[in-house]
């Protein structure tokens, strides 16, 4: 059975208010690695705890109407790589508000004082699929693609993406293996460069590794397809 199969059954024991199922996911060791997780990505100690906790919290329990969260979990990925998400996501909203702390909006100036942050949607009003991680990391993505040599990249998709052997392939080119190989080593190495540089212009304060990337990828594969069009 794979792993998140049996995440699924956790999630679906603990929204039937099983005790054990909800031990299981509020256990010290998730709740010590989403802290750690918002530590990394430029949280104080006291937001990344008061995040982890209440992202705990409304894991089970409804606020003001809304469902549990766990019931966005839909078993396409480990349930830590859901959890992380949000944190993340949550931790977004945190930085962009503070960002965004005391600027008034410049239109609808008769109504009552809001910030910019007022105006920005936040993480319950959009697809659970759609979030502002996996918007930021995909256009990244999107724009180190323009940045690689559209020659390499086709040979990059041809071998990685549809599963064509390198030796096929460099047939079809007047290539050696050996060429290939080294194209694609380096249209990969461009894609790495280019998406972390991005990110890291869109959102400064926002500490994420490729280690954490090539994750959010292997749990959100719907966002790398659409990229990738």
């Amino acid at each position: 059975m794979a792993e998140h199969q049996i995440d699924c059954e956790i999630v679906a024991a603990a929204l039937q208010g099983d005790v054990s199922a909800c031990a299981q996911i509020s256990n010290d060791d998730n709740t010590r690695w989403l802290h750690s997780v918002l530590i990394r990505r430029g949280a104080s100690a006291t937001e990344a705890a008061d995040l982890t906790a209440d992202l705990m919290a409304d894991c089970f329990g409804a606020k003001e109407g809304k469902p549990p969260l766990l019931e966005k979990f839909n078993g396409k990925g480990k349930l830590r790589a859901f959890l992380t998400r949000a944190a993340i996501n949550r931790l977004i909203d945190l930085k962009r508000h503070q960002k965004f702390h005391g600027q008034l909006p410049t239109k609808n100036l008769e109504s009552p004082p809001a910030d910019e942050f007022d105006l920005l949607a936040g993480e319950d009003a959009i697809e659970p699929a759609q979030d502002q991680l996996v918007d930021l990391i995909r256009d990244a993505l999107t724009h180190a693609f323009t940045q690689c040599d559209p020659l390499h990249l086709v040979l990059m998709r041809l071998v990685v993406v549809h599963g064509v052997r390198q030796d096929t392939v460099g047939t079809l080119f007047g290539w050696s293996q050996s060429k290939v190989s080294r194209a694609i080593g380096t249209v990969m190495e461009t894609i790495r460069e280019e998406t972390m540089a991005e990110i890291k212009r869109a959102d400064p304060w926002l500490e994420i590794e490729w280690e954490d990337f090539l994750s959010l990828c292997r749990s959100s594969t719907g966002f790398l397809a659409g990229a990738m069009k």
